[in-house]
């Protein structure tokens, strides 16, 4: 293939031997791929949740794709200053990495992981915006997230969550049991009825 430019998010950035990177990037336009970038001590090293852009070659025999020119457009160095919010990041990423291939809208997935990833940064509240985005997430893939995960629930959660998904996030109240409790339901449902695959 000749040189193409792409955009998109690093969900993960790992080691491939000695001179290379693999990168777990979720572009804007063709889903998610691993590309190889070779090492350099001038270039700019990838980061974990970097909007990127990236220009993709294959090689002339074989199927592997390589990336160059690496340009870090957004660095989101602020998440590793949270435990709590690097926690929340590293799981959200994980989703999509393992998840992203059975689900048709890149471009929605993109949107809302990458609106995610600049709130836990920025905003207050890191658990309500993940449990916000997890519904989101699954209410545009077209699951039925309503008919059947929120008719299911205890009236009490219901009005809980009603509230969470109304309110904005600096105006949340401290996470508590019921943000824990509603966002491991969530999880649990996409496990069994959207067939996720989800670490524990």
């Amino acid at each position: 293939m000749d040189p193409t430019e792409d955009h998109g998010l690093v969900l993960r950035c790992r080691e491939n031997g000695d001179n290379l990177l693999s990168i777990a990037f979720l572009s804007k336009t063709r889903g998610l791929h691993y590309p190889l970038l070779r090492k350099s001590k001038k270039g700019t090293r990838p980061d974990l949740f970097d909007t990127a852009r990236i220009t993709l070659s294959r090689a002339k025999q074989g199927e592997l794709l390589f990336a160059s020119d690496y340009t870090a457009l957004k660095r989101r160095a602020g998440l590793a200053l949270s435990y709590e919010r690097l926690k929340i990041a590293s799981r959200f990423a994980e989703i999509v990495r393992c998840n992203v291939q059975h689900l048709p809208d890149h471009e929605i997935i993109f949107a809302l992981s990458e609106k995610l990833f600049d709130t836990l940064e920025t905003e207050p509240a890191p658990e309500a915006a993940y449990l916000k985005t997890l519904y989101l997430f699954a209410k545009t893939e077209g699951f039925p997230i309503r008919e059947d995960w929120v008719f299911n629930l205890a009236p009490h959660s219901r009005e809980t969550l009603a509230k969470i998904l109304s309110t904005p996030l600096n105006s949340q109240p401290e996470a508590s049991t019921d943000i824990h409790s509603l966002t491991s339901s969530i999880e649990d449902w996409l496990v069994a009825e959207a067939h996720f695959i989800l670490s524990r």
